[in-house]
């Protein structure tokens, strides 16, 4: 709000900013789709979100880069990303739900 000399109030621009409910960003995906997931595009989708390359998940895992790359097209239609970028942050996001047995990760 100006004051009288023109000039912004500050201290009411924050109080007002201050006043409004925080809201994360919606997450890509549709979790309800983690159940659909095999054990190994578990696997693929955590290593994913690792930011891991094709061909180094492949070599983690034992199969070939084309195979990574199936299970991938798989995975993310099963959970309703469009981009890998999308699946790492889904991955990021629902790691526990991915995974819930922490230490016993299979990657």
């Amino acid at each position: 709000m100006p004051n009288t000399q023109g000039t912004t109030d500050k201290p009411y621009l924050v109080r007002r900013i201050a006043r409004r409910p925080i809201t994360p960003p919606p997450t890509p995906g549709d979790p309800r789709g983690i159940h659909l997931l095999t054990p190994r595009e578990r696997q693929v989708l955590l290593l994913i979100g690792h930011a891991a390359p094709n061909r180094e998940i492949g070599r983690k895992l034992g199969i070939a880069e084309r195979t990574v790359k199936a299970h991938l097209a798989n995975l993310m239609d099963k959970i309703h990303v469009a981009t890998r970028v999308e699946a790492a942050i889904f991955a990021y996001v629902h790691h526990q739900d991915i995974h819930p047995d922490e230490d016993r990760c299979p990657v």
